[in-house]
């Protein structure tokens, strides 16, 4: 009797633990089954924004599939224009491009004659420079004595001109300073002059100076000149006359450009 009961105590215990997990499973089972019912109901929500979202679709890509229809209707035109146009300048680059070989060709022949004259051209030219080697070859003695003959009259000339030029403007005759000691100079103006400079000394009044022949020989060369033309011409050294120069460009009445100087 003692493990009938034993057994029969423990059989009740089980089934109030397994009435106690009934319970709870049934609660579970219950809030299980209201979770289910909530989400069924955002399914459902979720499923009809879709719903809605691609009817929206459907009708923009009807909409832009009329769009695009036409578009490509246009393109098409538009590609059927380009396309006769295409043709039509096909035709002209056909005719330009005719016409661009009929040129080149006359180019090529016309380049074949030229070729043919500069080549008899230039077999002419080196027989003439050849005949210009032997005539040079007996003709430099005579030529450099002529050159020589023409620079010591060309300067004899000039000198004889720059004395006449200056008996007119200043009368007297230009003087020469080659290795000799220049005559006395009178004191330079200021720079500005307000005054005219008069045309002749007056009477009484110092020799002409060499600033006076420098600057009279300058006014008569109006492209003006250099340093060694006017040593040769006037018989000067040269490192007076680039003193009396500067002397006459801090006066402002001459001017030096590049090589040569100028009277202002």
């Amino acid at each position: 009797m003692g493990l009938i009961q034993e057994f029969q105590q423990a059989d009740a215990e089980r089934r109030k633990e397994v009435t106690v997990l009934a319970r709870e499973v049934a609660a579970s089972l219950g809030d299980f089954r209201k979770g289910d019912a909530e989400r069924r109901r955002e399914v459902a929500a979720m499923r009809a924004d879709t719903d809605a979202f691609v009817g929206h679709l459907h009708k923009v890509s009807a909409d832009r599939g009329r769009e695009v229809g036409a578009m490509r209707a246009d393109a098409d035109a538009f590609v059927g224009d380009l396309h006769k146009v295409s043709a039509g300048r096909r035709s002209e680059v056909d005719t330009m491009r005719a016409d661009a070989d009929a040129f080149v060709g006359d180019l090529h022949k016309v380049s074949a004659e030229r070729g043919r004259e500069v080549g008899a051209m230039r077999a002419d030219a080196d027989a003439f420079v050849g005949h210009l080697h032997k005539v040079s070859a007996g003709r430099r003695s005579e030529v450099a004595t002529i050159v020589r003959h023409l620079h010591t009259k060309v300067a004899a000339d000039r000198r004889a001109d720059v004395a006449a030029i200056h008996s007119e403007v200043w009368g007297g005759a230009a003087p020469i300073y080659r290795g000799a000691a220049p005559p006395h100079r009178a004191a330079a103006p200021p720079p500005h002059r307000a005054a005219a400079r008069p045309l002749a000394p007056a009477v009484g009044e110092a020799a002409v100076t060499l600033r006076d022949v420098i600057f009279t020989y300058l006014a008569e060369h109006p492209d003006g000149a250099k340093l060694t033309q006017l040593e040769q011409d006037l018989n000067m050294a040269r490192i007076k006359l680039a003193q009396v120069m500067r002397q006459l460009m801090e006066e402002n009445k001459v001017e030096k450009r590049e090589l040569r100087y100028f009277a202002i």
